[in-house]
C-alpha cells in the first residue's frame, strides 16, 4: 500500500491535469478485477451492489515537496490530502473479492469542485467524502469565503507620511477590526512600489471560515459596506454532517471540517453525505503535508470491513 501511495504522490496531478493519475488509478483497480468507469468530467467511479459510496478526489495542488519516508509518516505533496486516502480505498480494493461499496476519484476538488456537482447530480445515496480527519468522523463543516478588497488613497511624496491617503494603512486596520469579529487568514496583500510615495493602492484576498452562529448576510453586508471595491470569489454556507451508521462504528470523536470539500456538492444535491478519512488537514497545502503510515492501513482495514458488512 505505501509502495501504491509513493507512485500516487510522484504523478503530478494538479487541478486539470488528473488524467495521468486517473489512467494509473484505473490500472489498479483493473488489475484488482473491477471495473472503472469514467464520466464525461473525467470522474472515475466503481460500482458496487449498495448505496453507500467512498469519495475522494484525484486533483492536489502544485507540487511542493517530493514523497518520502521517515518510518511513522510519508511526506509530499498529496500525500493526506487525499492521496492517504486513495491509497486506502486502492489497498482496500486490493483484498476485496466482490464489492459492496461504490468508489469514486473525483476531478477538480482543489478548484472549482466541479467533478463532485457533475457526479453527485448524476447520482445519488450516500456518501463517506474521504479528506484528512484523522480518522474521526466530521459533525459538520463550515462555511468558506473568499474576497478580494482593494483599498484606494491618495498618493503625496513618501516623506509627507502625515499626508496624503495610505491604501496599505487602510486595508491593515480594516483587517484588525474585522478580525476582532470573524475567523479569516490573509492569503495575499500586494501593494505600495519602490517609488517614494505614499501607496494609493492596496489589494487583500481574504478567507473567511464560519460557523453556523455567524449571520453569513450580515458578514457579507458589512464586507459589502468597507471602503473598497468588493469582490468575492466564493460563499458557502455551513453543512451539517449526517450519520452513516456504518463509518459511525469505527470512528473514534468527532471533529469538525474547517476547510471547503465536495461534501458541500453532494449535501446540496440530496445526498447523506459525512467527512472521514486519514491524516491531519493542518500542514496540507505546505512543503510539510504528511500523514502516519498506519492511519492509512488502519483507513483500508475499515474500508474492506465495510464492504464485507454490506455485500
Amino acid at each position: 500500500m505505501i509502495k501504491i501511495l509513493e507512485q500516487l504522490v510522484n504523478i503530478d496531478s494538479p487541478s486539470g491535469y488528473e488524467e495521468r493519475i486517473r489512467n494509473y488509478v484505473s490500472g489498479l483497480v483493473k488489475k484488482y478485477g473491477f471495473r472503472p468507469e469514467i464520466d464525461d468530467l473525467g470522474n472515475l467511479y466503481v460500482v458496487g451492489e449498495s448505496d453507500l459510496w467512498f469519495v475522494t478526489h484525484l486533483d492536489t495542488v502544485e507540487r511542493k515537496a517530493d514523497f518520502r519516508l521517515d518510518g511513522e509518516y510519508a511526506y509530499g505533496t498529496g500525500v493526506a490530502d487525499a492521496k492517504g486516502s486513495m491509497a486506502s480505498i486502492l489497498g482496500a480494493m486490493e483484498s476485496a473479492d466482490r464489492l459492496g461499496l461504490n468508489f469514486a476519484f473525483l476531478v477538480d476538488e482543489e478548484e472549482g469542485g466541479s467533478g463532485s456537482k457533475h457526479f453527485s447530480e448524476y447520482f445519488s445515496g450516500r456518501a463517506v467524502v474521504m479528506e484528512p480527519t484523522n480518522l474521526s468522523v466530521a459533525e459538520k463543516q463550515l462555511g468558506s469565503a473568499e474576497v478580494v478588497l482593494k483599498f484606494y488613497g491618495k498618493p503625496v511624496h513618501g516623506a509627507y507620511w502625515n499626508e496624503g491617503v495610505n491604501a496599505i494603512e487602510k486595508a491593515i486596520e480594516a483587517i484588525i477590526e474585522l478580525k476582532s469579529k470573524y475567523m479569516f487568514s490573509v492569503q495575499e496583500l500586494r501593494g505600495g512600489s519602490n517609488l517614494y510615495a505614499i501607496p494609493d493602492l492596496c489589494e487583500v484576498r481574504l478567507s473567511f471560515i464560519f460557523d453556523f452562529d455567524v449571520d453569513m448576510f450580515e458578514m457579507r453586508n458589512e464586507l459589502e459596506s468597507l471602503d473598497a471595491d468588493v469582490e468575492f470569489s466564493e460563499f458557502y454556507e455551513p453543512i451539517r454532517c449526517d450519520e452513516i451508521p456504518e463509518i459511525e462504528k469505527y470512528a473514534g470523536e468527532k471533529s469538525v471540517m474547517h476547510s471547503w470539500t465536495d461534501a458541500y456538492n453532494f449535501k446540496k444535491n440530496g445526498w447523506k453525505v459525512t467527512i472521514w478519512g486519514p491524516g491531519d488537514l493542518v500542514d496540507c497545502h505546505t512543503d510539510r503535508e504528511r500523514i502516519k503510515i498506519d492511519e492509512i492501513e488502519k483507513a483500508a482495514e475499515i474500508i474492506l470491513k465495510i464492504n464485507e458488512e454490506v455485500v
